[in-house]
């Protein structure tokens, strides 16, 4: 904004009288101001003084105005930010409700057990050193999220025990993925799987640096029903997503009846 003061003939004597002031030190010299022409002088110079006091108010008031319009800005903002979350953009450019759609369990139940998986996954059977699988046995493999399981089952008499079911089941993993993998912890106590004792291991293994490649958490039991010996292997390279994936798998198997 520009603003436009009238510069009269009593501003200009003003200008010429302090130059001249300046100089000499006298308030008075030949050809300068009047006594009335210097009261004159400070009467506009008050009068531009009062106007700039005035337009500094103004704008004072004005960036306040802006500050809380800001404010308020912001605040709707923020309120946009959770409201988006309610929509989606189609790839059109418009948008519909987006609502929340739980993804379907679905149970797997086609060799005498029964073992829960999202309908979003499609888990692969096979037979143990190829061909197809049965109820005798055979592997189940799953992957999603950087995670996967591989099941395997398998009938002998006498049946394997869970721990030779999980040593089975890491030396198939390691030749599978060639990787070094060591132990971190073992047990035999405090898990059960469809109210049988299980036993489980769990391993990473590690690069050339020293960091974690990826882990492996296994566990094995016998379905008494079938004298079935079963071992669960679930390996990713985050520990809480391979763990979580793991006791889910576990605590919802059931044997055949």
């Amino acid at each position: 904004m520009k603003l436009k003061f009238p510069v009269g003939r009593n501003l200009l004597i003003a200008l010429l009288g302090l130059v001249l002031i300046g100089c000499s030190g006298e308030t008075v010299v030949s050809g300068g101001a009047s006594a009335e022409d210097i009261a004159a002088i400070r009467s506009d110079l008050a009068d531009i003084k009062g106007r700039i006091s005035s337009l500094e108010a103004d704008v004072s008031a004005a960036n306040k105005g802006i500050t809380e319009a800001n404010k308020e800005i912001t605040k709707a903002n923020e309120g946009n930010t959770g409201l988006q979350g309610l929509f989606l953009q189609l790839p059109d450019g418009s948008a519909q409700f987006a609502t929340a759609t739980p993804v379907a369990i679905v149970d797997y139940d086609k060799f005498g057990f029964v073992i829960p998986f999202p309908a979003t996954v499609e888990p692969v059977a096979s037979g143990i050193g190829g061909g197809e699988a049965s109820e005798e046995s055979g592997t189940l493999l799953a992957s999603a999220g950087g995670v996967s399981l591989l099941m395997t089952w398998i009938t002998t008499d006498p049946p394997l025990t869970p721990q030779e079911s999980v040593l089975g089941a890491f030396e198939l993993v390691s030749a599978a993925t060639g990787s070094n993998f060591q132990v971190t912890g073992a047990g035999a106590e405090g898990l059960e799987v469809d109210g049988e004792q299980a036993s489980y291991a769990t391993f990473a293994a590690y690069d050339a640096d020293g960091g974690i490649d990826g882990v492996a958490v296994i566990g094995g039991w016998i379905c008494q029903s079938s004298a079935r010996s079963y071992a669960l292997t679930v390996t990713g390279g985050d520990l809480d997503a391979v763990s979580g994936s793991f006791f889910y798998f576990a605590d919802s198997f059931r044997c055949g009846k």
